[in-house]
């Protein structure tokens, strides 16, 4: 038994993709903590596409989500 808490042991990494709900926490996050760019970006791309530009950002860098899975051979 170590001493590390349980967000150190890989074993518990997680092995799905992010979630909508997720997505929305992280999105509503973001908006939270960077108010003026989030008012810049809504500005130049209208609010819709402006949180979805921030989720394609979290998709982008979630490695279990399907987008980001390069197979190892070749897929029939």
């Amino acid at each position: 038994m170590t001493n590390e808490p349980d967000w150190m042991n890989p074993a518990n990494d997680r092995k799905t993709p992010y979630t909508e709900k997720e997505l929305e926490l992280f999105v509503d996050g973001f908006i939270e903590g960077f108010g003026e760019e989030w008012e810049d970006l809504k500005f130049k791309l209208g609010e819709s596409m402006a949180i979805q530009k921030i989720k394609d950002g979290f998709i982008a860098k979630d490695e279990n989500n399907l987008h980001n899975i390069e197979p190892d051979s070749e897929v029939h």
